[in-house]
C-alpha cells in the first residue's frame, strides 16, 4: 500500500471518529434527559424504572398549563406584530433615500448583537422609570416585538435583494394603487420572506429566558422562567418530561417535512 493511501485511509478515520464524538458530545446530555424522564426517581438523577408518572403530573400541573399558555400568547404575538413591522421597515431601508438611513440600519442591527443582559437591563429601566408600565404581560410584548423586528427586517431585507421589482412598477403603471399592488404584488413576492422570519422569530420569543426575566415582574411566567425556576431549586423529572416533549416535538416535525420534501421531490422526477 502506498504512503498516499495509507494517509487518505487514517484521514478518513480520524474525520469519522472527530464526526461520532462530536455527535456524542451534542446528543448524550440529551439521550439522558429522555432516559431519566422515564425514570421512577423523583430527583430525575439515576434510573430506578420505567414510569410515565412524570408525564402524568405534568398534565395536571396548572402552573405548567399557565406558563405554557403564556409563551404560546407572547411568542404569536411576537411573530404578528414583529413580521408585519419589519416588512415595513425593510420596505422602506431598501426603497428609499433619507438622511441617517445608515444609522437606522445600524441601530436595528444592535438589538441583535448586542447581549440579552443589557437589553433586559435596559428594558427595565425604561418600562419602570420612563413611561412607567406595569411589568407582566405589556412589558414582555413590547420586549419580545423589540428584539424580534430587526430580525425581521434583515431576513425580509435578504428576500428583498432577490425580487423582481420591475412587477411592482408595472402593477403601478397598470393602473393599481398602493394598497393593490402590495396586496396581489409585493406580499405575494416577500412571502417566503416572511414565513421564515415568523420561524425564526417564534422559537427565538418562546425560548427568551434574559430579556423576560428582566422584565416579567412577579405575575406573569412563561415556560422557560418556570423551568429556570424549577432547576434553581434542585433537579426535577418534570422538567425532564417538559425536555423530552419539547425535544420530540421537532424531531418528529423535522422527520414529517423531510418525508414530505422527498415525496414532493418524487413526484416531480
Amino acid at each position: 500500500m502506498k504512503p498516499s493511501n495509507r494517509t487518505g485511509i487514517m484521514g478518513r478515520i480520524v474525520a469519522r471518529v472527530l464526526l461520532a464524538l462530536g455527535y456524542v458530545f451534542i446528543w448524550a446530555p440529551v439521550i439522558v434527559l429522555v432516559l431519566f424522564s422515564f425514570s421512577r426517581n423523583k430527583f430525575g438523577l439515576w434510573w430506578e424504572g420505567f414510569t410515565l408518572q412524570w408525564y402524568a403530573e405534568l398534565l395536571t400541573n396548572a402552573k405548567v398549563g399557565q406558563a405554557l399558555q403564556t409563551s404560546l400568547i407572547v411568542a404569536a404575538v411576537a411573530v404578528v406584530v414583529s413580521t408585519a413591522l419589519g416588512t415595513l421597515a425593510a420596505y422602506g431601508l431598501y426603497k428609499y433615500r433619507f438622511r441617517g438611513k445608515k444609522a437606522v440600519r445600524i441601530g436595528l442591527l444592535l438589538p441583535i448583537v448586542m447581549p440579552p443582559v443589557v437589553i433586559g437591563a435596559a428594558l427595565l429601566a425604561f418600562f419602570s422609570k420612563v413611561i412607567r408600565i406595569p411589568l407582566g404581560y405589556p412589558s414582555i410584548l413590547i420586549a419580545h416585538i423589540s428584539f424580534s423586528v430587526p430580525l425581521a427586517t434583515f431576513v425580509i431585507l435578504g428576500r428583498m435583494a432577490r425580487i423582481d421589482w420591475s412587477l411592482e412598477e408595472a402593477s403601478a403603471d397598470l393602473g393599481a394603487d398602493t394598497l393593490t399592488t402590495w396586496r396581489k404584488i409585493i406580499v405575494p413576492l416577500l412571502l417566503p420572506g416572511i414565513i421564515a422570519s415568523a420561524a425564526l422569530i417564534f422559537p427565538w420569543s418562546f425560548d427568551d429566558v434574559t430579556v423576560t426575566f428582566f422584565v416579567a415582574g412577579t405575575g406573569t411566567m412563561t415556560l422557560p422562567l418556570y423551568i429556570f425556576s424549577r432547576i434553581r431549586a434542585g433537579p426535577s423529572p418534570i422538567i425532564n418530561a417538559i425536555g423530552m416533549i419539547f425535544v420530540a416535538l421537532p424531531t418528529i416535525g423535522l422527520v414529517l417535512w423531510t418525508m414530505l420534501q422527498s415525496r414532493v421531490s418524487g413526484k416531480k422526477r
